[in-house]
């Protein structure tokens, strides 16, 4: 097996050596002065900026273009969906700025129980159908957000969406990469997904025109009518119907009464800046105890530098012990002493004492870094945007559906409901069982009424620690691997010093306690280096079993950073193939 993997990573070199020296071209990017916006779709990064040249301010903006995108991507995301923000808004008193986060995360229906799969004949229940359908929040994190932070009227932020819904928008690659037969055959077969995604009978192609008549119709209620629409009366009625109807327990008691809910997020200090991050259910405190981790080594090193190789392994290492207590950071609401949990694993004290246990010239099993054995989440299909402008509001938020076109389920008005219920079911497990591998389930996301599922995402705002002045907004979409991603992203911009689209292009690695570690290979299409492939040989021979990824394979993370004289430069991925940034 070692001397297929040399074999194969002698190829690999080749073609780095190749990339190398060829030298990718440079990330998309854009700057201004004014405001920016950056996501997994451009035409909605342009939606965005236009709302702010119309008077409106980071927020507006951030709704107007999550509903764009919604529209667009629902593969990834939509109204059906949930997610968490970090906004960073101008204090009150016009003397420095506030940070709060907004959980807008589905929640289990009344209904759940633990045992709700396991005696279950299909085994796809807790992926596919009305099943896996939890309680959606988008629309009550938009009105939230709207409610604190908004400046232009509700209804004005909806009318781009709605256009683009009605009149229809130009198939993309990514989306085309989703409309797939073999793997979707109900994009075909169910009526109300063929009527958009198949309307003469066979799929649509890159460069037809889709139209979301349905949706657009339903946007245009919201509009006007406000969140309640959502969550009370006939299209309440219709998603509840929709998901009961594939065997589901969502009812319109469970949507009436759903809130989104205020959090303070935390912060830390990181080489002269300030991290602030969204708390549990979501991850943003585990790149935290990552980074408080890493700063006790040096992560200057260029990527020439054989140094690189250990930097990086010492890298993996703080991300390895902070995965091992992610397990640990569940609903609040459901989790005792979730908040000091954490804090107190942001300690110097906690961060000097994983420190200690890194080996520079050794990698050690996962239950050296997660003594519980418990299995760690792997969730998909979410959209990152960041978006800032001249007032100093900031606003980093990841939305998602859950799974590729999330629970598969669509309602009469065209909402694609979220499969996000599989997070806390783990499966199909039973208390007290573990999987293949000897990890069990985490107690702290077992199925539980109303409980909000563990998430990956980790939005992230940094400032300056001495004059507190904005320096960068990043997050990441793609499950599982949004965590390294968005710490491999800070960390190329604080430590190594890179324009965010050159740290973009850099190769990435992810490791969740699962045994592998992955090393992205470069593609020169893309602009992308990958791993240098001295460093994926030198952490083989430390005891990695390494592994190598397409960037197809890896999470797409979106980046804002504001130099001292108030410039915004935003950078898109180029993994993310329709990216784009905006600003003016």
């Amino acid at each position: 097996m070692k001397s297929a993997f040399i074999g194969l990573l002698s190829f690999l070199t080749l073609i780095q050596a190749n990339a190398s020296s060829i030298g990718p071209e440079p990330g998309t990017f854009s700057q201004g002065k004014h405001g920016a916006v950056v996501g997994e779709e451009s035409q909605c990064a342009g939606v965005g900026v236009d709302i702010m040249k119309d008077g409106g301010n980071a927020a507006d903006a951030t709704i107007a273009t999550a509903l764009c995108t919604g529209v667009i991507a629902a593969y990834h995301s939509g109204i059906g969906g949930g997610g968490f923000m970090l906004v960073r808004a101008p204090n009150a008193k016009g003397k420095g700025h506030t940070y709060e986060m907004i959980d807008f995360r589905e929640t289990m229906p009344a209904a759940g129980n633990e045992t709700m799969y396991v005696d279950n004949p299909d085994p796809t229940a807790s992926t596919i159908g009305g099943l896996a359908v939890g309680v959606p929040g988008e629309l009550r994190g938009w009105e939230l957000l709207h409610q604190r932070h908004g400046k232009l009227p509700w209804a004005k932020l909806f009318q781009p969406a709605i256009n683009i819904a009605r009149y229809g928008f130009i198939v993309n690659k990514s989306l085309v990469g989703e409309l797939n037969e073999t793997a979707f055959p109900f994009l075909t077969s169910d009526p109300l997904w063929a009527e958009v995604y198949a309307p003469n009978g066979r799929l649509l192609k890159e460069g037809d025109r889709c139209f979301r008549t349905r949706y657009a119709n339903t946007l245009e209620k919201i509009a006007n009518g406000g969140a309640d629409v959502f969550y009370h009366g006939q299209i309440a009625a219709n998603s509840a119907k929709a998901a009961q109807e594939r065997g589901g327990i969502l009812t319109t008691n469970d949507l009436a009464n759903y809130t989104a809910i205020l959090r303070t997020p935390t912060n830390i200090t990181y080489r002269g800046f300030r991290v602030f991050s969204t708390i549990a259910p979501s991850s943003g405190s585990v790149v935290q105890v990552a980074l408080k981790i890493f700063e006790g080594f040096p992560g200057d090193a260029e990527n020439n530098d054989p140094a690189i190789n250990v930097t990086t392994h010492r890298l993996i290492q703080s991300n390895k012990f902070a995965y091992g207590v992610r397990t640990l950071f569940g609903d609040p609401a459901f989790t005792a002493n979730v908040s000091t949990l954490e804090a107190e694993f942001l300690t110097e004290k906690a961060a000097a004492a994983f420190r200690a246990k890194i080996n520079d010239t050794h990698n050690f099993d996962s239950s050296f870094y997660d003594p519980e054995n418990f299995i760690v989440l792997n969730d998909h299909g979410t959209s990152h945007m960041a978006v800032a402008d001249e007032d100093g509001m900031v606003v980093s938020l990841t939305t998602t559906v859950n799974l590729i076109w999330g629970s598969q389920v669509m309602t009469q008005d065209g909402i694609i409901l979220n499969g996000k219920v599989v997070i806390l079911s783990r499966g199909r497990f039973a208390p007290g069982q573990v999987n293949s591998f000897g990890f069990a389930p985490s107690p702290i996301n077992l199925i539980r009424p109303f409980k909000r599922p563990q998430s990956s995402i980790a939005s992230t705002i940094i400032e300056d620690e001495k004059t507190g002045e904005f320096r960068l907004a990043t997050g990441s979409a793609g499950g599982s691997r949004i965590i390294t991603t968005t710490l491999q992203n800070i960390y190329h911009v604080l430590d190594q010093k890179l324009t965010p689209q050159v740290a973009l292009q850099q190769g990435r690695w992810h490791d969740q306690l699962s045994g592998t570690t992955t090393a992205e290979i470069s593609d020169l299409q893309l602009g992308l280096l990958g791993v240098d492939n001295r460093t994926v040989n030198f952490l083989a021979n430390i005891n990695y079993n390494m592994s190598f990824v397409s960037s197809l394979d890896l999470a797409e993370g979106h980046i804002i950073v504001q130099n001292s004289q108030g410039v915004f430069t935003a950078a898109s991925d180029p993994r993310s193939l329709n990216g784009g940034p905006s600003t003016f």
